[in-house]
């Protein structure tokens, strides 16, 4: 059997259907053998190694699988870096398979001697968890057994698997036949926290006044929304939420005040401040957050519950650390609560109120839309948004607007948003990873800016390939907002190098394939959602909008 069908087989055993990427000649073994396949496992075509990477981002994102990608020797594997580390950071397994020159020319490695070589080994350590060559073809099935288990384990992240071009094409005597477990299901482990440490951390909500629950995507990694759920009515306190966390309780919930941090609502920000415990669950408690790492105060309990021990006390010293799984972790903490709880100070009623105030007038329709504010968009995208709707959205202004405004009835991974590296151009090869991952049926929202659109705007022949119900909103300003906006404040309004020329992008979907609409008045944006309820195929719906208006809240 030849090692391309081989590995093949192997990612076929795992639980993989689904390859991202881009042929190179030295990649197509592995195209070869994927072929040997037909139906079982597919090869998506993108039109970008880095689409490849974050499209099988978003689609690990959606199943709860590892996402698989490829990219061949050189310019291929470079352009993996970006998706790499956007995983990394955000903790979604990849395994990411990436072709080199024959081993015989490892001298010729250097600058490009042999073609396109170099040293993309070194490359991918800062952004990838395990960096493993294969040498030998009788090494292949526990080298793959082994990168899954790596990429799936613990903190979930990439693995790079190398195979250079003659190991790639060799036609070997495998001895066992392919067996294997499902080993792209992710988390693979859990673990509980140290039963001593719950008993910490009950001490210290029992003698709070003040908690507050803030989660993040850990807790979706995890499945933990129905212990979230139970927690905040046990304790009748308020969930607030990182980007990557929202939707583990569903909005309307009284208990829910949105996402806090820079891009969330002021309520949720003015709710840890108030509080006298954070108890953190599954995020890392990172700068956007935890609005530079000044909210909570400094002098707020803290409660840490990571599977990740580096991150607990990295940012908030006096942190009682809880180790372990989210689910399982807020599990022992209900069983140790046993139904008794401190007596809390809370009263929902006024920040709910002001949270009303707040969203109203933000998205009021009949407020100056001339450019159109893209709060005002959210409140439209709410008015159609159904329980089935998947978000995603690109890098940036686009993530802020969709993860402050936008509702959702129904609890749930609702939305991805790139946060850990929060790299321009995710969100379409995103976008195509999700809709593949829900099988096409569900209507993705993809929500973008102009800037960050152009750069992966070409995955919208993919879109067309596989008529996808992605339904873009690109939010057109015809500048890079948040650089604007920084050098209008910090900068002396300086603006250097952040307006572009106007483009008219559903001039340019049509010609990806795309049914277009484009929106000057708030009042037509209506319509076009309505007309893509159920869309066959996707479509773009381009709104003219403000250049000023933003999302970022300040402390």
């Amino acid at each position: 059997m030849k090692v391309g069908e081989r590995l093949a087989a192997l990612l076929l055993e795992n639980g993989v259907d689904k390859v991202f990427g881009v042929p190179g000649g030295q990649t197509l073994p592995l195209y070869e053998g994927i072929s040997k396949f037909q139906g079982a496992i597919e090869h998506v075509l993108m039109r970008d190694e880095r689409s490849a990477g974050y499209a099988a981002d978003g689609y690990a994102r959606m199943t709860g699988r590892a996402g698989v990608c490829d990219g061949t020797v050189g310019p291929g594997a470079t352009n993996l870096v970006s998706p790499l580390a956007e995983a990394h950071c955000s903790s979604i397994p990849l395994i990411c398979i990436i072709s080199d020159v024959a081993m015989a020319w490892e001298h010729r490695r250097t600058r490009g001697n042999a073609s396109q070589a170099m040293d993309q080994m070194e490359m991918f350590k800062p952004v990838s968890k395990w960096q493993v060559r294969i040498t030998d073809p009788k090494s292949l099935d526990n080298i793959i057994d082994h990168a899954f288990r790596v990429a799936t384990s613990g903190k979930p992240g990439p693995v790079v698997v190398c195979i250079p071009e003659d190991v790639a094409g060799k036609d070997f005597a495998f001895r066992d036949p392919v067996t294997g477990h499902d080993g792209a299901i992710y988390p693979a482990t859990r673990s509980a926290p140290d039963p001593g440490c719950i008993d910490q951390a009950v001490a210290a909500l029992k003698k709070a006044t003040q908690p507050v629950l803030i989660v993040g995507g850990g807790a979706h990694i995890s499945g933990a929304s129905e212990q979230i759920r139970k927690l905040s009515e046990l304790l009748e306190v308020p969930v607030v939420t990182s980007i990557s966390g929202k939707g583990i309780i569903e909005d309307d919930h009284p208990n829910s005040f949105g996402v806090t941090g820079m891009f969330g609502s002021p309520i949720a920000r003015d709710l840890v401040m108030e509080a006298d415990l954070a108890l953190f669950v599954g995020c890392k408690a990172g700068q956007l957050t935890t609005y530079t790492y000044r909210c909570p105060r400094r002098d707020t309990q803290v409660i840490h519950l990571d599977n990740d021990p580096e991150e607990i006390r990295r940012n908030y010293a006096n942190s009682i650390g809880l180790v372990g799984d989210a689910r399982l972790g807020l599990e022992a903490l209900l069983a140790a609560l046993d139904g008794k709880v401190g007596s809390y100070n809370w009263d929902f009623k006024n920040p709910t109120e002001k949270y009303q105030v707040w969203y109203s007038q933000d998205t009021d329709p009949d407020q100056d839309n001339k450019p159109i504010k893209p709060a005002t968009v959210m409140g439209v995208v709410n008015d159609v948004l159904t329980d089935d709707d998947v978000v995603v959205c690109d890098a940036s202004l686009a993530s802020g607007w969709a993860a402050a405004y936008l509702k959702f009835s129904r609890s749930g991974r609702r939305m991805v948003a790139p946060r850990g590296l929060a790299g321009l151009g995710w969100g379409s090869p995103a976008a195509i990873g999700a809709s593949l991952a829900t099988k096409g049926r569900k209507r993705i929202l993809h929500f973008a800016g102009d800037g960050g659109f152009s750069y992966s705007m070409q995955e919208m022949e993919v879109m067309s390939r596989y008529q996808l119900p992605i339904v873009t909103i690109l939010l057109n300003n015809d500048t890079l907002g948040w650089i604007k906006h920084v050098q209008r404040d910090h900068y002396d309004q300086n603006y250097v190098s952040t307006d572009f020329s106007h483009i008219n992008f559903s001039v340019a979907a049509s010609g990806f394939g795309l049914r277009t609409y484009r929106v000057n008045d708030i009042g037509e944006l209506r319509g076009c959602l309505d007309n893509e309820i159920n869309p066959e195929g996707p479509a773009l719906i381009e709104v003219i909008s403000d250049q000023w208006t933003s999302p970022v809240q300040s402390l």
